[in-house]
């Protein structure tokens, strides 16, 4: 299988690509989301198994020994494999430390085989399902409980890396993103910095940006990347809270067009842009960064 770290590198660059074509790069977020889960889930299948086959008993404590109750997992592999997600545990305890979740994974767990067993108990003669692995020591049967509640961990797991996959992806593709741009526009590379930049080092709560250029006499320019719909106003917010003089983006309304004008903010749009290089060297000669035309 593919080194993951490699795969990542292929997505981000695929998506730059993408992006400076005027394509939807969506297509890419969806590819890591589906390997991402597909690796998981194959490695899952394969310690319940085994997990499984060692039980010494018939119960669901085999389960909770080897995915809950083991101190060598992390605690939001823990809150997974109950069927939680570790944010989701946070939010409503304030806290996801390692005996908090255990508990409330714990608690999680039980309530789920408890609902389940129910239903086996109430449709056994109408409904039924076992899940059968197959590996290289031979067949490993789940009953309609295990097997529910281990469809239930993949399910939480999936929605847990499609939500982290969207914002992970978008950070990831920023600054080569803008770094690409200055390539092919062949912007000097004592003109850019990629590096984390503030409007003040010394405020807490000040918030970076993705990118700066500087203009022929080195007036730092602030940018910042935006892959959200153009239906979401954060677009437009976040160039107040960055100060930021330039706004690349995949779409952005009408609205937010006429708000980031309003304020002097250059912006790029690039969602079906055929002429994204064209426009974002007009923007570079009005902010007076060099550039070879």
């Amino acid at each position: 299988m593919k080194d993951m770290m490699s795969f990542e590198r292929e997505i981000i660059n695929s998506t730059v690509e993408k992006l400076l074509k005027g394509e939807d790069y969506r297509e890419e977020v969806v590819n890591a989301i589906n390997i991402s889960f597909l690796d998981f889930s194959l490695e899952f299948l394969q310690r319940i198994a085994q997990a499984k086959r060692d039980a010494d008993s018939t119960d669901l404590e085999w389960y909770k020994k080897a995915f809950i109750n083991n101190s060598r997992l992390k605690t939001d592999e823990i809150a997974i494999f109950s069927g939680m997600n570790k944010k989701t545990i946070t939010n409503i305890y304030g806290t996801a430390g390692k005996e908090t979740v255990v508990d409330v994974a714990n608690t999680n767990f039980n309530y789920l085989a408890g609902l389940i067993g129910s239903l086996e108990q109430n449709d056994s003669e109408e409904f039924g399902i076992t899940v059968q692995i197959q590996d290289q020591n031979g067949p490993v049967s789940l009953s309609f409980t295990e097997s529910l509640l281990v469809m239930n961990a993949l399910a939480t797991k999936k929605i847990a890396i499609r939500g982290g996959a969207w914002s992970s992806i978008g950070k990831k593709v920023e600054k080569p993103l803008v770094t690409k741009l200055c390539r092919l526009c062949k912007v000097p590379k004592e003109y850019i910095d990629a590096s984390v930049f503030k409007k003040d080092g010394t405020l807490d709560f000040d918030r970076e940006v993705d990118y700066k250029i500087y203009s022929r006499d080195k007036k730092p320019y602030r940018v910042e990347v935006k892959l959200m719909g153009k239906e979401n106003p954060e677009s437009a917010d976040a160039t107040v809270a960055r100060d930021t003089d330039l706004l690349i983006a995949d779409t952005l309304s009408r609205q937010t067009k006429n708000q980031l004008a309003s304020r002097n903010v250059e912006f790029l749009e690039l969602k079906n842009n055929r002429k994204i290089i064209p426009e974002f060297k007009a923007i570079l000669k009005r902010l007076d960064v060099p550039f070879l035309e």
